[in-house]
């Protein structure tokens, strides 16, 4: 995993508060705009990079990958995909347009420990709890009322479902995907791309696949 940077240092937008969404075929923009907004940001423009799906409405202009100008690479930018595959495949889209500033984006009404680690590209939704001494890596996704629980280690690409409990020295490895309220055991390892299914209640490791 990516070494995470410390939570002070990632949130963060361009000085005027804009932010860039890349791939907006997606319910989940709405919930990173309104990130966004509820921070005191505005969202400057969404980035439509795939030919089929529903784009939402009223979240902020949309534009094609060939529209993107060089102001508006130079924005902070998040990647709101749920899905760990498509969500790397969207990083690297986004940067092949020239796009390279990813703080973490990280709800207000979300609790981020003073001791915790975030990595960039990471996302922290709505009411999700991170706690002590946790580190999440690159572009994690945190969805709304999770509750990470002390010295978690969650790797590159995971998501983390809402209302998801991870007790303390849980592991998360890289492109693991926890569905909707999951619960694990403390000390619990998440094999890579391994998918925990919604309700789940995980009390032994699950192997990586």
């Amino acid at each position: 995993m990516s070494a995470p940077v410390p939570t002070d240092q990632a949130a963060g937008s361009a000085p005027d508060g804009r932010w860039l969404i890349y791939a907006c075929r997606t319910p989940y923009a709405a919930e990173a705009a309104e990130a966004i907004w509820r921070g005191g940001g505005t969202v400057a423009a969404l980035v439509d990079n795939y030919p089929s799906g529903d784009v939402p409405s009223g979240l902020g202009p949309v534009i094609t990958v060939t529209d993107l100008t060089p102001e508006l690479t130079a924005l902070p930018t998040v990647v709101p995909l749920l899905t760990p595959g498509l969500r790397h495949t969207g990083e690297a889209e986004a940067r092949s347009a020239g796009v390279r500033l990813f703080p973490a984006l990280v709800d207000p009404t979300a609790v981020i420990a003073r001791t915790s680690a975030l990595g960039e590209g990471t996302m922290v939704n709505a009411m999700a709890l991170v706690a002590a001494t946790s580190r999440l890596g690159r572009f994690v996704h945190v969805n709304r009322s999770a509750s990470i629980g002390h010295d978690a280690d969650i790797a590159d690409y995971a998501t983390i479902g809402p209302a998801c409990v991870l007790a303390g020295h849980v592991t998360v490895a890289t492109g693991a995907f926890l569905g909707a309220g999951a619960v694990l055991a403390p000390g619990v390892t998440i094999g890579a791309n391994a998918v925990v299914g919604a309700g789940a209640v995980v009390v032994r490791d699950v192997p990586p696949g």
